[in-house]
């Protein structure tokens, strides 16, 4: 097995429970208010290691409460956060509504996640990289960062993975260099500018990526799965039928199973069924961390499966 190095935001999320999110100037009540571990990257990063997957982490937290939460559960999971930094700023925020039906809108305050540098990235993360079989990243950063990341990977000829969120003010050809590019249906339609409703048009949306000089991507489309687009392959992965409760983090999760099995030579195909698992037992929970999957869940996958 090949070893992940994930580099990415790391947030306190706040979740807040609603029946219906609000119109623009309703009030609406919230019948629960937690606090919760979170962050693109973290997410990743804990799913990863949940797997069972030899992870290194690189995020940068603030000096005040909420970085010290965090550090101390990223402490109690099987991953290397040892170069994890602090950062005289207060630590990233995300405050999320989650409707009954599982679905979210969430507001971030990047914080401390802005405090990353290129200097990290060629210092700190460098090693971190060269010792890797797969690199993850998302794009919670800063550009300079993520530049920086895009630039090494290609010099170490490392594999590059880019979990395309959020996606806003970013063009194709700023993600050349990755070997591969996974956004959802509304991070694609802001990469290629315009709207994307049917299979056809996210595929040629895909294909647009793939001009840019991006190597191949995986669309996730949430309860209708999840397609993947190559120079000569279409592969098309459904959903798993589950009953949802919380749709955060189901992105992530699905990106670390895939990353798990990329890391450790799987076909493509396998790979996709394997995340799809991973987003599935996550929407059946409530939360970022604490609804990412082990390895344990996906060996009995079916005790989560509704019936239909």
């Amino acid at each position: 097995m090949g070893k992940v190095c994930v580099i990415g935001s790391i947030n306190m999320d706040v979740v807040m429970a609603v029946k219906n999110a609000p119109a623009a100037g309703e009030a609406v009540i919230a019948g629960s208010v937690r606090q919760n571990p979170g962050g693109k990257g973290e997410n990743a990063a804990i799913a990863l290691a949940k797997l069972g997957v030899d992870t290194s982490y690189f995020g940068c937290v603030g000096n005040d409460a909420s970085g010290d939460a965090l550090l101390e559960n990223l402490g109690t999971y099987p991953l290397d956060m040892s170069r994890v930094r602090r950062a005289d700023v207060g630590t990233g925020m995300a405050y999320i509504i989650v409707e009954e039906t599982g679905e979210n809108r969430m507001i971030v305050y990047a914080g401390a996640n802005e405090a990353i540098t290129p200097d990290d990235i060629r210092d700190v993360c460098g090693p971190m990289i060269a010792e890797s079989a797969l690199v993850l990243i998302q794009l919670e950063i800063t550009r300079a960062a993520i530049y920086e990341i895009i630039r090494l990977c290609g010099e170490l000829g490392k594999r590059l993975v880019i979990d395309a969120g959020p996606a806003h003010g970013w063009t194709p050809q700023e993600l050349t260099g990755a070997w591969l590019v996974s956004p959802n249906e509304t991070e694609l339609a802001t990469l290629v500018g315009r709207t994307l409703v049917s299979r056809e048009e996210i595929i040629s949306g895909a294909r647009e990526l793939l001009a840019a000089g991006i190597r191949q991507v995986i669309v996730k489309l949430g309860e209708k799965g999840s397609v993947y687009v190559s120079g000569d392959a279409v592969i098309e992965m459904p959903a798993f039928l589950v009953h949802a409760v919380d749709t955060v983090a189901a992105g992530d999760s699905y990106m670390a199973g895939l990353c798990k099995c990329l890391s450790e030579g799987m076909e493509m195909k396998a790979a996709m069924e394997y995340a799809a698992k991973c987003g599935a037992v996550a929407v059946t929970r409530s939360g970022a961390v604490s609804s990412l999957p082990s390895a344990e869940d996906i060996a009995h996958f079916e005790q989560f499966l509704a019936v239909r």
